[in-house]
C-alpha cells in the first residue's frame, strides 16, 4: 500500500513482473492460478509438494517479499473460481505471516515428504475455531528468521494468567 501511494506507476510495473514470476512459478508445478486479489493470487495444485515448490520457486525469483499460505482440502468450482473452507483456512495461514515467509497448515505438512519443515505450534487463526498447526518451509535461498507470527493467541511472558476475572477474591 505504501508502495502504491509514493510511486503507482513504478508499482504498476513492479506488479506486472510480480504476477509474471508467480504465474510462471504456478505452471511450472503444473498449478492453476485461478484468482487475483490485488496484490496476491490464488493457486490450486494436484497435491501438497507441487504447491511447495511452486511457492519456493516465486519466494526465490520475486524482488518483493511476500507471505504465502498453503492449506490442504477440498474446494468446489463454480465457473472459474472456487470457494470453500479451504481457500479460508490458506488465507488465515498466510495472514499470519511475513513477507518471505511460506507457511503451511498441519494437514499440508503431514502428506510432505522431501521437505524441510519447521513446526511452529498449534495457533488460534481469526474465524477458524479449532487452533491450526503451524509450520514453515525452509529451503536454500529462503529466509528462515521471521518476527513471531501475527496470531490470536495471547502474548506469552511471565505473568500467570489470572484464573477468576475477580481480581482479589476467590
Amino acid at each position: 500500500t505504501r508502495r502504491w501511494e509514493a510511486d503507482p506507476e513504478a508499482m504498476r510495473v513492479a506488479l506486472e513482473a510480480h504476477d509474471g514470476q508467480l504465474r510462471n512459478a504456478i505452471e511450472g508445478q503444473r498449478g492453476l492460478l485461478f484468482k487475483h486479489t490485488g496484490d496476491g493470487v490464488c493457486a490450486a495444485f494436484a497435491s501438497p509438494k507441487a504447491a511447495v515448490d511452486a511457492a519456493i520457486a516465486a519466494q526465490r525469483s520475486l524482488e518483493l517479499p511476500v507471505r504465502m499460505g498453503i492449506a490442504t482440502g477440498e474446494a468446489k468450482l463454480r465457473g472459474a473460481d472456487y470457494f470453500g473452507t479451504v481457500l479460508n483456512r490458506a488465507a488465515r495461514v498466510m495472514a499470519c505471516g511475513h513477507g518471505g515467509q511460506i507457511l503451511v497448515d498441519g494437514l499440508t505438512a503431514g502428506l510432505l515428504s522431501g521437505v524441510h519443515l519447521v513446526e511452529l505450534g498449534p495457533r488460534r487463526l481469526r474465524d477458524i475455531t479449532k487452533p491450526v498447526d503451524i509450520f514453515q518451509v525452509q529451503a536454500p535461498g529462503l529466509r528462515t528468521e521471521f518476527p513471531p507470527l501475527t496470531t490470536l493467541d495471547p502474548a506469552h511472558g511471565n505473568v500467570r494468567p489470572y484464573t477468576t476475572s475477580f481480581v482479589g477474591r476467590d
